[in-house]
């Protein structure tokens, strides 16, 4: 079974015409460990709104997590939680100095911009591939 069969039937169970063969192979090229509500949005050509209940929906379903990760100021991921309170309180980001040196400093995660993304759920794939 590949990963994205359990987010197939999520995913149809809550679109009214199902998946094309074009939305299901764009589908199949994302990342299925870090899949953004906008890229379903795109894909599918919803609104946020509606990819966000799609994607909760294979949440509530098991075939996905829901996770929060922190963003340093230069945009880099530094560092991911199913909780935003799971988070560290700090974390350590680099910048640039004025004399264009790469300076490290920690930073209060509260201050950083957060995004939400979704996970294939590892252990419901591997629990359904031994029970079959």
């Amino acid at each position: 079974m590949s990963l994205f069969d359990r987010f197939f039937r999520a995913i149809s169970s809550v679109l009214p015409s199902g998946l094309g063969t074009k939305e299901t192979e764009l589908l199949l090229q994302l990342n299925p460990h870090k899949v953004y509500v906008e890229n379903v949005r795109s894909i599918l050509g919803v609104s946020h709104r509606e990819a966000v209940r799609i994607l909760e929906t294979a949440v509530r379903q098991g075939a996905f997590t829901r996770l929060v990760e922190v963003r340093c100021p230069d945009g880099s991921v530094v560092a991911s939680a199913e909780r935003e309170e799971d988070l560290p309180r700090t974390v350590h980001c680099w910048y640039e100095d004025d004399e264009g040196h790469l300076e490290e400093t920690d930073i209060n995660s509260q201050l950083l911009r957060k995004s939400t993304f979704y996970r294939i759920n590892e252990r419901e794939r591997d629990t359904f591939q031994r029970t079959a």
